[in-house]
């Protein structure tokens, strides 16, 4: 077996392993092997095989080229991109093209849209697995965080932008024709948003209890209990999951004093639809002391002197001190496993999410003003009678039912 030099900034020295179809390859004398691949469609695909061992390396781009192999054979894409990747070829390329004045005004919007509504959506998903279901679920996110129906030419404006990156993943084969996603400009009919029923949330409460304790690995225990307060704080606030919740510091929780001198808890999110204040349920406070006792520097101080000492750290982190990267998961699996991931309001599974939808359901039931709530939940006025008003006979389910 010959040694080919191929001049770069380093030599590399590239060793054929099926002629013309695999080679594999190591930058100088020392480091890890790599390989490139030839694919159907005649592009060379480089992946890294990481050992440096020359007989496992071979047996490692042997394995790949066929995986490979087997894809085209089903039909599939033989190698896929994130969302987030390949818009980011999208606005690269949009971007060259407005650099060198040839680009349309237009392209300047599509990069916004790819960067404030695609990629936060989309982004951690692979091309492959945008499904018309999630583009469902996304036309209900874009709602929200625009506070209404999208206009005609603002969906025409997102949809040429979208469409860019689809067409862009075909061509280059990430993606099949078949698999592409079809979007319209008519926007999707609004679905019931999974949430729980009072019994069911009761159910919940008292199994993530039980479950929060139990967990083989360290690493389970730790993301268990704070998972479990995790969700009562949300459930108890309103706070989106994720964006808001994710980035609440113990700097942004305060008292607010009425005139009759009762104290409340204050709590200034920044979300997606910027920075607003709202008032957290009084049982939201047990919930942020058991996180504040987890620490050994916060455990000493009392609520009312965390507070006071406006601490800039973030109040969602595991006993450890790391920041947790598997909520969404982790409350999926205790769902599924409570039984409890589907429940009698909507056919779609519920997520960490439906908390917030929880939370809005009670509060009507309490007879919140409708107003009020729409600015404690940073949402409008429409979006909650929109996604709410089938619940109206729940909510009156007395006068509707009369006297025994």
């Amino acid at each position: 077996m010959t040694l080919k030099p191929k001049r770069s900034r380093v030599i590399l020295y590239e060793i054929p392993i099926i002629p013309n179809k695999v080679n594999i390859y190591r930058r100088g004398k020392r480091g890890t092997f790599q390989a490139r691949i030839k694919l159907e469609n005649g592009d060379w695909h480089r992946i890294s095989l990481k050992v440096d061992d020359f007989d496992i390396a071979t047996e490692k781009a042997i394995e790949q080229y066929f995986k490979f192999k087997h894809l085209k054979e089903l039909n599939l894409p033989q190698i896929t991109k994130t969302c987030t990747s390949v818009a980011r070829y999208v606005i690269d390329d949009l971007e060259k093209q407005l650099n060198a004045g040839r680009g349309k005004s237009v392209y300047r919007d599509y990069i916004k849209v790819l960067n404030n509504y695609f990629i936060p959506f989309f982004g951690k998903y692979y091309i492959t697995n945008i499904t018309q279901d999630l583009i469902i679920q996304f036309d209900c996110y874009r709602e929200e965080i625009i506070g209404r129906r999208p206009a005609i030419s603002t969906l025409n404006t997102h949809n040429s932008a979208f469409n860019r990156v689809f067409m862009t993943a075909y061509k280059n084969g990430w993606i099949l024709k078949s698999q592409l996603p079809v979007i319209s400009t008519k926007g999707v009919k609004s679905q019931v948003r999974p949430t729980f029923t009072v019994a069911e949330y009761r159910e919940m409460a008292k199994e993530i209890l039980k479950w929060r304790d139990t967990g083989r690995l360290k690493s389970s225990r730790l993301l268990r209990e704070l998972l479990s307060d995790y969700v009562f704080i949300l459930s108890n606030t309103g706070i989106r999951h994720g964006t808001e919740m994710m980035n609440l510091k113990w700097k942004h929780l305060d008292w607010y004093v009425d005139e009759g001198g009762k104290k409340y808890l204050q709590i200034t999110v920044c979300g997606k639809t910027g920075n607003r204040q709202l008032i957290a349920r009084h049982g939201t406070i047990s919930h942020l002391r058991r996180i504040k006792d987890r620490f050994e520097n916060l455990k000493k101080l009392s609520f009312d002197e965390l507070i006071a000492s406006r601490y800039d750290e973030y109040v969602v982190r595991l006993r450890d001190g790391t920041r947790p990267k598997a909520l969404d998961k982790s409350f999926d699996q205790f769902l599924t496993k409570s039984n409890l991931l589907y429940g009698s309001t909507s056919e779609k599974k519920r997520t960490l999410y439906s908390l917030r939808h929880f939370y809005a359901t009670t509060q009507l039931m309490q007879g919140r003003n409708i107003h009020s709530l729409a600015k404690q939940m940073g949402t409008s006025v429409g979006m909650i009678e929109k996604h709410y008003s089938k619940l109206t006979p729940m909510l009156m389910a007395e006068e509707f039912a009369g006297d025994d």
